[in-house]
């Protein structure tokens, strides 16, 4: 029987199976995140051609992508995601590609390195696509004019074409500076790749610097760019002023920082995959994920390992072998990576959102955990090694799936629930939160989901509605808390022109109700202070209670949220800003019918006030004392009581049962 083995011819396909059992499974289950939202948004509001002034305030260069991909994709959030699988896939066979040309003779480690380099762990924004596809595609720029000046070196003829490929690819850094610091690397690769052509040094010297040339003068014209004239309108080079200025207190520092870097990037990115989810579901899902990538690439790797072709020490000088040259590589890989971080003080973190300055250091990273797998553990633990990082990695993009998964069903039902309790806003309107409870989003990325709910059809830079996070906007955007103060906030090429008079405040925490709060409300229990302190000026006639208009949400989102308790809850307190009473009592008979319960006893009051203004006595004492067992909504409680108390046509059983709960007037 014929043995099964795997022939390079294999390898997009097995780099294909990693990327998308690791990411491209759970697409179905991913939306928009983050700045996701402010690019589509821009798009449905200006169209594609507005992309150069959007991004004139950072990144001039960066547009390109979206002005060509937001036409074909419009806002279909799935399309983007796969997108950037494709994208991901295409950086995995670039970097594979690359390590072939330059070691040509190993390329089993060329496809470990690439297999590590597909579910890397230290990068977990791949679920944020349409920001994403940006860093990707220039990533993959990068790695196609790295192949193109490999590939002139050995093809002479193709020269000239295949290296104004590679200066075209190169413009990329224009686009994203994120992998400017890898440029650093062309001269090293160019020499080794030369050392099998003309291993004389003088000589070496003299092409290594003439091939790199046209590279080189790229990226000084980027340099000159970017330091003299765009120079640096967000991140400011503060690590190079303490160098100049300060250079004995700034060493150390940076010393430090670059050490705790590249500990983060090539070994607690890794180590991080060790951690297990919680919930027996999880975990079996987990573990039965991990066993079966595990497997699967340990059977690719042994029977793919079968075909290589070994070359001792004996044959090849130390500095001519693959180990040290790849350790040499992987070093000066992750510390290049580094550069742009460093001089600016950009931070290197796990944790989001500065995960994603872990994306240039993800090529050395995984040279360099090949090359140390490949020195310290015999041949066939190396295999098992190998599997067991890409399987733990796998596993990891899984938990990480399940937390975007989560947040995008909170973002549903975060609005949701706005749009049932206020279906439609008067223009002006300022929604302040505080601490928005929602992870991978900022109210910069929540204005442009307003602006979509409640005016779908309005196309001008000039946007109507605005969501302020108190604890960034107090005493800046937000200037103050009392009516008739302007408020003028505009990012990117997008513009907010309005006042305080138009502040509603809202109050959420996850797996609850949203509450649009008034001035009447500063009783409510455990109101944050940033909040209680925004209740004088909040209006809730911002609310149009009256209107017809229902708003919904964009047809990204495929839906609102389900409707549970406060469905029913959002509904009965905008019935009772329009003092609909039957409606209310209709919202409760409707609740009690499906068997649902209030989440916090705040929520009965609209009920307990309706049941008093129809006249249903028995619903009233029993929606009263239920309200009442919670003693922190007691003062709520109490003032509502005494103002049905002060209506006029309050039946007198009504007048007695609020005597019995004993709050005084």
């Amino acid at each position: 029987m014929k043995r099964l083995s795997f022939s390079s011819r294999t390898v997009p396909l097995a780099f294909a199976a990693v990327v998308f059992i690791s990411y491209g499974v759970y697409i179905p289950r991913f939306g928009l995140y983050g700045d996701d939202w402010i690019y589509l948004y821009n798009y449905h509001l200006l169209g594609a051609s507005s992309f150069a002034n959007f991004v004139a305030v950072d990144r001039p260069f960066s547009g390109w992508i979206y002005s060509l991909t937001t036409p074909v994709f419009g806002d279909s959030a799935e399309l983007y995601h796969l997108l950037l699988l494709a994208l991901r896939w295409g950086s995995v066979l670039l970097f594979w590609w690359i390590l072939r040309l330059v070691w040509p003779e190993n390329p089993r480690q060329a496809g470990w390195a690439a297999l590590l380099f597909a579910v890397y762990p230290g990068f977990q924004q791949q679920p944020i696509a349409v920001q994403f596809i940006l860093h990707f595609s220039v990533l993959n720029l990068f790695f196609l004019s790295i192949c193109c000046m490999l590939l002139s070196l050995r093809y002479r003829r193709w020269f000239w074409p295949l290296t104004l490929l590679g200066v075209l690819g190169a413009l990329g850094m224009f686009s994203i500076e994120y992998f400017v610091g890898l440029e650093l690397l062309r001269p090293v690769l160019i020499w080794l790749v030369l050392g099998q052509q003309v291993p004389a040094p003088p000589r070496r010297w003299l092409y290594t610097f003439l091939f790199w040339l046209p590279y080189l003068l790229v990226l000084a014209a980027f340099g000159v760019w970017r330091v003299f004239i765009f120079q640096f309108p967000t991140y400011q080079p503060d690590m190079v002023k303490g160098l100049l200025v300060q250079p004995i207190e700034t060493l150390p520092l940076l010393a430090n920082r670059i050490l705790g870097d590249l500990k983060t990037v090539a070994l607690d990115a890794w180590r991080q995959t060790a951690s297990l989810p919680t919930g027996i579901g999880t975990r079996l899902y987990f573990w039965g994920l991990v066993i079966l990538v595990f497997l699967l690439v340990l059977v690719y790797l042994v029977r793919f390992s079968t075909r290589e072709k070994v070359f001792s020490a004996e044959i090849k000088g130390f500095w001519q072998q693959w180990l040290p040259q790849a350790f040499l590589v992987g070093i000066l890989a992750l510390v290049a990576a580094g550069l742009p971080f460093w001089a600016t003080s950009i931070k290197v973190e796990l944790p989001f959102p500065w995960d994603r300055s872990t994306l240039p250091f993800m090529a050395g990273s995984c040279l360099l955990t090949v090359a140390l797998l490949e020195l310290v553990l015999q041949p066939r633990f190396r295999l098992v090694a190998i599997a067991g990082l890409v399987a733990l990695s796998a596993g990891l993009h899984y938990r990480n799936a399940l937390v975007y998964k989560k947040e995008w069903e909170n973002l549903r039902t975060y609005f949701s629930q706005l749009v049932w309790r206020a279906p439609d806003l008067k223009p002006g309107t300022i929604l302040v939160s505080d601490e928005i409870p929602l992870f991978r989003f900022s109210d910069n990325d929540l204005t442009p989901i307003v602006n979509w709910i409640y005016a779908p059809d309005h196309h001008t830079a000039m946007i109507p509605y605005k969501y302020f996070d108190l604890s960034t906007r107090i005493g800046s955007a937000l200037p103050g808390l009392e009516d008739d103060l302007p408020v003028q906030h505009n990012y990117r090429n997008h513009m907010f022109s309005g006042s305080t008079s138009g502040v509603l405040s809202i109050y959420y925490r996850l797996s609850g109700c949203l509450y649009v709060l008034g001035p009447e409300e500063s009783d409510f229990p455990g109101l944050p202070e940033r909040i209680a302190d925004t209740l004088p000026i909040s209006h809730l006639d911002q609310i149009q209670a009256g209107s017809e208009t229902e708003a919904s949400l964009p047809p990204v989102f495929n839906g609102e949220a389900a409707r549970d308790w406060c469905y029913y809850f959002e509904k009965a307190d905008l019935a009772r800003q329009r003092e609909d009473w039957s409606a209310i009592s209709n919202l409760a008979t409707q609740a009690e019918n499906l068997g649902l319960i209030q989440k916090n006893n705040y929520e009965l009051l609209p009920f307990v006030e309706a049941f008093a203004h129809t006249g249903e006595t028995d619903r009233f004492r029993q929606y009263v004392n239920l309200a009442g067992e919670d003693e922190n909504i007691r003062p709520v409680l109490c003032r509502r009581l005494s103002q049905i108390r002060k209506t006029d046509g309050v039946s007198v059983e009504i007048q007695t049962i609020i005597d019995e709960t004993g709050c005084q007037e």
